[in-house]
């Protein structure tokens, strides 16, 4: 019978098929891989911490992959009716690249990523508590966090409730003449260019003390639920800042795109990685530390986020 559970696992939850549990593994490169695992033992854990599977936003219809399923004042009407308040918070978690001993990308004039990353959270974070939102940093000092702690610090932010994204924000590396800003969402990457960022976000694993540590069981469970759901929010997250990003910044957008950054493997709501730009580029290096273009930038991705949470309808469980 104990094999059995996995496979059993979306009829006690309510929920339409999915994989079964499974290991996500994270190679340096960004490619994802998957190993079934025994759920026996978390079976009522996961019942508890995968409730949010059988709200309404998750029971609906199969879209198109171009767009996930928006959440209507019908689909929030499960979390209102409980708990207005709950339902209508807005939650924002930011994660500043790299930190402490891990400095990120360094440019030509010496300027480290780690710091211009603080710096836009920081200033990000103002911006959208200005606007209403609850946000948490994962990090708002120079401290090395680990990637897999990163998003769990955002899962326990969320405390289940509905309206939540995860944002982790870097700058870019490379060749001098490469320039521009794009958006990354967790999948499996899918050109040389997409593994190579990966590759140097994921490095920053080196400077953890004791290297990456497991997922917990839950979470790799929830991981094959939100391979739905919230792989697609997350692509329509990063178009939306890719568009708004557009607008201000004057290198080429470079699109979004999509690999196995092992920070925002295991983030139950939808997460992105935004590059803001190339450090190791001079012109953009200087650009990305002046406060005028911070402003510009965490002014752009505040509109994004805004787009998002409107795109959804979440604001609509809190109209009369």
């Amino acid at each position: 019978m104990t094999s059995l559970l996995p496979l059993l696992l979306p009829a006690l939850l309510g929920i339409r098929a999915i994989a079964v549990p499974v290991n996500v593994t994270v190679s340096v490169n960004g490619s994802l891989s998957f190993a079934q695992q025994p759920a026996a033992a978390q079976v009522a854990e996961v019942a508890r911490e995968a409730k949010f599977a059988r709200e309404p936003e998750f029971a609906s219809p199969a879209l198109p992959p171009s767009r996930p399923p928006a959440l209507t004042r019908e689909r929030l009407g499960a979390w209102a009716g409980r708990d207005p308040e709950r339902a209508k918070t807005r939650v924002v978690i930011l994660d500043a690249g790299h930190g402490g001993r891990d400095p990120g990308r360094d440019g030509a004039d010496g300027i480290l990523e780690k710091n211009v990353t603080l710096q836009l959270v920081r200033r990000l974070a103002g911006e959208l508590r200005h606007r209403g939102y609850e946000v948490h940093l994962t990090r708002d000092a120079d401290t090395l966090i680990s990637l897999a702690d990163r998003p769990r610090r955002a899962n326990d932010w969320k405390r289940g409730r509905p309206q939540a994204v995860f944002v982790s924000i870097h700058a870019n590396g490379g060749v001098k003449q490469a320039s521009g800003f794009e958006t990354f969402f967790l999948s499996d990457a899918r050109t040389a260019d997409e593994r190579r960022v990966a590759e140097m976000e994921n490095a920053a694993e080196a400077y953890e003390a004791h290297g990456a540590t497991a997922a917990p069981a839950v979470d790799r469970i929830l991981e094959s639920l939100r391979n739905d759901y919230y792989v697609r929010a997350s692509d329509d997250l990063a178009e939306l800042v890719q568009r708004h990003l557009a607008r201000i910044h004057p290198g080429p957008d470079r699109g979004v795109k999509q690999a196995g950054f092992r920070v925002l493997v295991g983030a139950i709501m939808p997460a992105v990685l935004v590059e803001t730009g190339f450090i190791t580029n001079r012109k953009e290096e200087r650009l990305l530390a002046t406060a005028a273009f911070q402003r510009k930038l965490t002014g752009a991705l505040a509109d994004a986020i805004d787009a998002f949470f409107a795109r959804h309808a979440w604001a609509a469980g809190a109209e009369d």
